[in-house]
């Protein structure tokens, strides 16, 4: 005996899912397993068969009602419930209503609510539509700046027939690395007259001298002298927007963060991350007696041990 996979299971939703919980869980489905979006997958088919029976069965109230009482009988339910067995599959998929807010049109509903298809004739257009030209896929490289400001990229896109045409594309501010960067019709040319793929931009950022980069914060050494850190001081900080004053509190160690609010890259959805500078103290190399002589005397004032664990 044909033992199918419980229904409730094929869609994905409890026992007690509502109309609208299973008719969303269809949809989801059938739009992603459509054999018209899958051409030649025959496992993919199966699979939309069994998802659209088990809405026709799920989404009718009495169909559902018996299937809940007998549904262990395995194909069995379908007699025992006074059902026909068996369902029909027409040669281009199931012929399965698609309830949208009432009505069970057939298949020619899913055309309409997934490709924008009438019902009249919405299989035939959809098989004898013109091929779709292939996306194109271009790795582009940005430098930190380009990335910070947003840029834009000519790129020339081959034809299946020789032929090529150029295109620009706007990449905005705050791109990261391994964004994909959608032109819209731009990628390679359908024969007959058919839709244009769509072109894909792979962004790669090329590593910065001075600034590292985590999502939308920047991270930079800030060199200081001992004398800066100890007694604290106004330096210069480079950002991408240019030279900025900022505070070194008295008493930094190297190491210590330092936050500028909002001087960090850019985010996709508005505003910025911000910059942080990292205080790496320089000891000066080559003292002069007179240089040394100071340092000495302070190591005799601070007899200090850092490395009391």
């Amino acid at each position: 005996m044909h033992m199918p996979r419980d229904y409730y299971e094929v869609l994905g939703v409890s026992r007690d899912a509502g109309d609208k919980e299973i008719r969303g869980a269809y949809r989801r489905l059938a739009r992603k397993l459509h054999p018209d979006v899958n051409p030649g997958n025959k496992q993919a088919e199966e699979k939309f068969k069994e998802v659209s029976e088990a809405y026709q069965v799920l989404s009718d109230k009495e169909k559902r009602a018996q299937y809940d009482r007998y549904g262990h009988l395995g194909d069995a339910w379908k007699q025992a419930a006074g059902q026909p067995g068996g369902f029909n599959w027409g040669a281009g998929g199931p012929d399965v209503g698609f309830d949208i807010g009432g009505g069970g049109g057939g298949i020619g509903d899913l055309f309409e609510m997934f490709f924008g298809e009438g019902r009249a004739g919405a299989r035939t257009r959809a098989r004898r539509a013109p091929a779709r030209g292939q996306d194109a896929h271009t790795p582009v490289s940005l430098t930190l700046e380009e990335a910070y400001a947003g840029t834009t990229r000519r790129v020339t896109v081959g034809d299946p027939v020789g032929g090529s045409h150029t295109v620009e594309v706007r990449i905005p501010a705050g791109v990261e690395s391994g964004a994909k960067i959608r032109a819209a019709g731009q990628g390679g040319q359908a024969p007959a007259g058919g839709t244009a793929g769509d072109l894909y931009l792979i962004v790669s950022i090329i590593p910065h001298p001075m600034f590292e980069r985590k999502a939308a914060d920047l991270y930079c050494d800030l060199p200081v002298t001992y004398a800066e850190a100890a007694l604290g001081a106004e330096v210069e900080c480079p950002t991408l927007k240019g030279q900025v004053k900022v505070k070194v509190p008295a008493g930094s160690s190297s190491g210590q963060l330092l936050r500028l609010s909002g001087m960090g890259m850019p985010r996709i959805n508005g505003g910025y991350g911000d910059l942080y500078a990292r205080l790496k103290i320089v000891v000066p190399k080559n003292l002069t007696d007179e240089e040394r002589r100071l340092v000495e005397r302070l190591r005799q004032l601070r007899p200090d041990n850092p490395r009391q664990w």
